[in-house]
């Protein structure tokens, strides 16, 4: 049989539902990463490296003035510079205010020039400019932890190992530096290091300086949960908590780690016992009560969830696990009402309007959803809104709008094109309108020329249209770009073996390579005992097409089981099968069929 949907992310007439899990802002109770574990994780975050930077129209904050420069000559041309730059930056221009900045600093040698010119290199992205303004800002001031610290971590992310590590050698050994916020910002930079070996050899470097600093453990742990190194990020933990042992922060990534390790129930005591050491910890509390969640204990995630909110009546983070929590108990008309409250929070607004237009969806009242989901204009569920107002519109029967309204998303998400070419091509086949899906990705084909998954999604649609010639130059294009695709080659065995007699031992070499590729899928499994009863071996097709059978009710390989079975002379067997297959859908295509096929079976 032929897989549907192969790369396709959506089914659009399945459910509305958020299509994207971002690790902060999506807290579904069952699988979500919870959002104040990350936040206690991540407090600070790498705002000198992530490009966070000036509003349009300002630069920083405290805008530094022509007078403002402690120390330095009044220079005409110091001060034509930093107007210049001003200026620029009002414009957006911020190349030349970097420019400008640069030069102003050489000149004056003011250590806040020169920090300014660095925050705007790293603004704009530009880490040459970057490197070059934090290493005269670290030789104009040469006391600065900040100026050695933003050095430190431009010579990570350039490389440049041993110069990284002497300097971060320097930097933990002074006194005023924010060991934990400055040692995850180096994990940060660490983590988009190719060579996950790289950067744990310089946090190990670092620990056999400083054996006894509880946060290079801590960093070390963090890194190596980051590359999936888990055991190695829980020794690192339990080294941390050793020299720290009241760190609520190691305790979490501790409790993290645990999870991803599949113990959650110890996860899940860890936390416990932190927030027993330390119950007035309100964010501790919501933390366990997210644990209990996603463990499934609901009514006790919303017991502790209560005791917060009586606490803390304002805390709107709390609010929100608590909608989510009361979604997944199923009590609705309080998830909305929760909801409701938020669409005023600054934080939550948007993941409010979401997930009312959910509860809305959930309850049937597709226009009031629809409502809801075009009020998300921006934050990480945007692109689900829109898609979900999508599935809101086809169910509504307005067919039309939902596909003109997936043009107009494609053009505000282009990066997106690919996800909603499939999906309103999924879409134009639930409704059997395949000429029309076949010519949208024809389209879709030109404006992204060999993308798998819209070749392998045209040949199912050219399928249903008989074009097998078609069908089989897609699939063939797949395989010359992916030569072990098992869906790819069990979609082109199978046809081969259903449509062409004298074309089995071509058939064969795609479905044995693909069987040997995915041995339990029941596609092909079915697939390959079709091409079995092609061959005239019933046992070895039989066989197959039971353990396919076995695995998912199918009416498809359902239909091909009874005809095995029928042609085996087990007729019996066969009507039993063809009963149960076609019971839920008895005018499907399958069911169509075989009663054309053998009518005799059904008594007709």
């Amino acid at each position: 049989m032929l897989v549907e949907n192969h790369g396709c992310p959506y089914h659009l007439m399945v459910r509305i539902g958020p299509h994207r899990q971002d690790a902060r802002e999506s807290p579904v109770p069952k699988n979500f990463v919870f959002l104040l574990f990350l936040s206690a994780l991540f407090a600070s975050g790498c705002s000198h490296l992530r490009g966070s930077g000036p509003a349009e129209g300002q630069l920083v904050e405290d805008t530094i003035r022509p007078s403002a420069i402690a120390g330095a000559p009044q220079d005409n041309n110091v001060i034509y510079l930093l107007l210049a730059a001003e200026m620029a930056g009002q414009r957006g221009q911020y190349e030349v205010a970097l420019d400008n900045y640069l030069k102003a600093a050489e000149i004056s040698r003011d250590p806040k020039v020169a920090s300014r010119a660095t925050q705007i290199a790293l603004f704009v992205k530009n880490n040459d400019k970057a490197a070059e303004a934090a290493k005269f800002w670290r030789d104009v001031e040469p006391d600065s932890t900040d100026a050695l610290r933003i050095n430190a971590l431009l010579e990570l992310q350039a490389g440049n190992v041993d110069a990284a590590t002497a300097q971060l050698r320097q930097l933990l050994g002074k006194p005023d530096v924010d060991l934990e916020n400055t040692l995850v910002e180096i994990v940060k930079v660490l983590e988009g290091r190719p060579d996950a070996q790289e950067g744990f050899g310089v946090l190990r470097q670092l620990i056999t300086d400083f054996p006894n600093m509880a946060e290079l453990h801590f960093a070390l742990a963090l890194l190596a949960s980051s590359k999936d190194e888990f055991q190695l990020a829980l020794r690192e933990t339990e080294s941390a908590l050793a020299l720290h042992p009241d760190w609520n922060r190691a305790r979490l990534l501790q409790a993290q780690v645990m999870t991803r390790l599949g113990d959650s129930k110890k996860a899940r005591d860890l936390i416990r016992r932190s927030v027993h050491a330390d119950p007035k910890n309100l964010r501790l509390r919501l933390i366990y009560a997210q644990f209990l969640a996603k463990a499934g204990e609901l009514k006790a995630a919303d017991k502790e969830i209560q005791y917060i909110l009586g606490k803390d009546p304002a805390n709107d983070d709390a609010r929100f696990t608590l909608g989510m929590t009361l979604m997944e108990l199923g009590q609705q008309e309080r998830a909305r009402q929760t909801f409701l409250k938020l669409t005023d929070s600054s934080r939550w607004q948007m993941q409010s309007y979401f997930y009312l237009g959910l509860v809305d969806a959930q309850r049937g009242h597709l226009e009031e959803a629809l409502e809801w989901f075009d009020k998300v204009t921006d934050g990480p569920l945007a692109f689900d809104a829109q898609v979900n107002s999508i599935t809101a519109l086809i169910n509504l029967g307005q067919l039309q709008k939902g596909r003109a309204r997936l043009s107009a998303v494609r053009v505000k998400f282009p990066n997106e094109a690919l996800r909603l070419y499939l999906l309103e091509a999924e879409l134009l086949t639930k409704n059997k309108d395949y000429s029309a899906a076949f010519d949208l990705l024809s389209e879709a084909l030109e404006q992204m020329p060999g993308t798998v998954e819209l070749l392998y999604t045209r040949a199912l649609v050219a399928e249903q249209l008989d074009r097998i010639e078609s069908l089989e130059a897609d699939l063939r294009a797949v395989l010359e770009k992916n030569p072990d695709d098992p869906n790819a080659l069990n979609a082109l065995g199978y046809t081969l073996a259903d449509r062409y007699p004298d074309r089995l031992t071509e058939s064969k070499k795609y479905l044995d390579r693909a069987l040997e590729l995915k041995p339990d899928d029941p596609a092909i499994q079915d697939s390959y005992g079709w091409l079995q009863y092609r061959l005239g071996d019933f046992p070895a097709a039989e066989r197959h097409l039971r353990k396919a059978y076995d695995v998912v009710k199918d009416p498809e390989i359902g239909s091909h089981l009874g005809e095995v079975l029928w042609e085996a002379g087990k007729r019996k067997d066969a009507r039993k099968i063809w009963r149960e297959s076609f019971r839920k859908n008895p005018d499907g295509e399958d069911a169509k069929r075989v009663r054309a096929r053998y009518p005799e079976a059904f008594g007709d």
